[in-house]
């Protein structure tokens, strides 16, 4: 029992980094208030090892934890939140087609305005900073783009978008798109 004990303690503490990283990850699941995740979120953000915690956090979102996922998809549009954990979300749901899915029905679940005036909204906004070749994007306005793509059909723009390469894609889609936007719904829900 005692070289049970002591083998579970030397485990433990080599994985001291990982378990911290997963107990973060429960805090956030489990928190009482958006506020309270708010911190954890950002606690984490600014973790020693920030690429191994961001990945984790990216990693578990859409995994089964509505709250989670309402917690970090809400942190994304936060002013606390770092371009780091955007930049990895917008890879991340990218590359996941169902990610990409979830993350456009809770942005319309989300928007400010009803979806339909919010992608317009977006396509205005868009449409002033394509015709600058010295105005980027930020890594946020990168996610309201990939989520025009996948609600326009056209998510496999998504993959790999980012601020360098937003504006030819964005004139691609521009051209290929029908001339009205699609009508969408408020969702009652933020996740399918």
């Amino acid at each position: 029992m005692l070289l049970f004990a002591l083998a579970l303690g030397v485990w433990c503490y080599s994985q001291r980094e990982p378990l911290a990283r997963q107990w973060s990850l429960y805090r956030i699941g489990t928190a009482a208030s958006t506020r309270e995740a708010e911190a954890e979120i950002v606690r984490c953000e600014a973790d020693p090892d920030p690429d191994a915690m961001i990945g984790d956090l990216i990693g578990k979102w859409g995994t089964g934890n509505r709250r989670f996922d309402l917690y970090l998809a809400g942190h994304l549009d936060s002013k606390s939140c770092g371009e780091a954990l955007r930049k990895a979300f917008a890879a991340e749901i990218g590359r996941q087609h169902e990610l990409l899915d979830r993350w456009a029905h809770f942005w319309t679940w989300h928007a400010p305005l009803p979806p339909d005036q919010q992608m317009a909204s977006v396509v205005a906004y868009l449409d002033i900073l394509a015709a600058d070749p010295s105005r980027d994007i930020t890594w946020r306005e990168v996610l309201d783009v990939q989520a025009l793509f996948q609600l326009t059909g056209r998510g496999e723009l998504a993959k790999g978008l980012s601020p360098a390469n937003w504006r030819d894609r964005y004139r691609g889609w521009r051209r290929g798109r029908p001339a009205e936007l699609p009508h969408i719904a408020p969702p009652k829900e933020p996740f399918p």
